[in-house]
C-alpha cells in the first residue's frame, strides 16, 4: 500500500507468494498439498479464488502463517537434534 502497510488480505499468485516467503514455487505447492497453505476463498460463497487460467490465489496472511509455522517446525527439530546429540 502507499503508506507502507501491508494488506494482509491481498491475493497472491504462487510466484508472488514464493517471493514474499523467500521460497520456491514448489514449496508453496507443497505447503498447499500438505494443508499448511489454504487457497483463498470468496468470503460470501466459500468458493476457491482462482485467476482466469484457473490457478489458485493465496492470501498474504495465510502465506505469512505458513512461513512462520514452517520456521517454527524447523527450529523445534533443530532443538530436538541438539538434545539428542
Amino acid at each position: 500500500m502507499a503508506d507502507g502497510t501491508l494488506d494482509l488480505n491481498a491475493l497472491l499468485t504462487a510466484t508472488e507468494a514464493a517471493e514474499y516467503a523467500g521460497v520456491s514455487v514448489n514449496v508453496i505447492v507443497n505447503w498447499r498439498n500438505r494443508g499448511h497453505l489454504p487457497i483463498a476463498t470468496h468470503p460470501r460463497t466459500g468458493e476457491p479464488i482462482r485467476d482466469k487460467q484457473g490457478r489458485p490465489r493465496y492470501r498474504l496472511l495465510d502465506v505469512a502463517k505458513a512461513e512462520n509455522a514452517t520456521k517454527q517446525r524447523g527450529e523445534q527439530m533443530a532443538r530436538q537434534l541438539r538434545r539428542a546429540a
